[in-house]
């Protein structure tokens, strides 16, 4: 059965990437969460989504210039509504801490192809397994050559190769990069692409889907996952297909 990720959380109703839409996930009862992270000054794994603070914060600046300390006073919530006012950015290791003991499955996306951000495949991956994770989490980019290293790194974890275009054959290109799983922008999840994968052993996780036909295409498609800004509402037509 096609598993529900919450993009950025239960970002259609909290602001994205906080704990506050994590939590409400988890209470909407989503498969997994979908999120991002970036490395600031002084080496801390951040979760958020663009290289700047600019649009989710109170903030200006580069997320790589700010120290843990200065980047944790900013305010996360407050541009989406005021009642998610004083809501922070939060660390991975907050975010594993909070999702450690639902079952939740966690899809992290490194953002790591503007900038490289030295040494975060290993920081990710330490944090991880510092909280006994490693077999719920799965490693996306948009950045190959880093899920190509991360595969190098620990070849038993879930990596997902993500991507925009229409490409030929993609099970091919997943086998080669070492991926297991391929999670293309859902205009490219073309059926037979879907079907393609499945026959070859590649899974695929659509993003970001909020289209009901969309979505009831994809789930008669029978893909692995979709990710998604209203898991509510993917919950609701896959259960009215059972």
């Amino acid at each position: 059965m096609t598993k529900v990720f919450a993009h950025r959380g239960f970002s259609a109703i909290a602001p994205e990437n906080t704990l506050a839409a994590f939590r409400m996930a988890i209470d909407a009862g989503a498969d997994g969460i979908e999120l991002d992270v970036h490395m600031t000054r002084d080496g801390e794994i951040v979760v958020i989504h663009d290289e700047k603070v600019d649009r989710t914060t109170d903030g200006t600046g580069w997320v790589k210039d700010f120290t843990l300390p200065q980047i944790k006073e900013l305010d996360s919530g407050n541009w989406f509504a005021e009642a998610y006012a004083g809501e922070r950015i939060p660390t991975l290791a907050e975010t594993l801490e909070l999702i450690k003991d639902t079952g939740l499955r966690l899809n992290i996306e490194l953002k790591n192809n503007v900038f490289r951000y030295p040494g975060i495949e290993e920081k990710v991956a330490k944090e991880v397994e510092r909280f006994a994770l490693q077999k719920r989490v799965i490693i996306s980019s948009f950045n190959h050559y880093s899920l190509r290293y991360f595969k190098l790194y620990r070849p038993d974890w879930q990596l997902g190769a993500l991507y925009a275009a229409g490409l030929y054959e993609p099970w091919v290109y997943a086998k080669h990069l070492g991926v297991s799983a391929i999670h293309p922008f859902y205009l490219a999840a073309a059926d037979e692409v879907i079907a393609g994968c499945h026959t070859h052993g590649i899974q695929v996780r659509p993003y970001t889907v909020d289209d009901p036909g969309e979505m009831s295409r994809l789930i008669a498609a029978n893909v692995d996952a979709i990710i998604t800004n209203v898991p509510d509402r993917l919950m609701k037509l896959i259960r009215s297909g059972e």
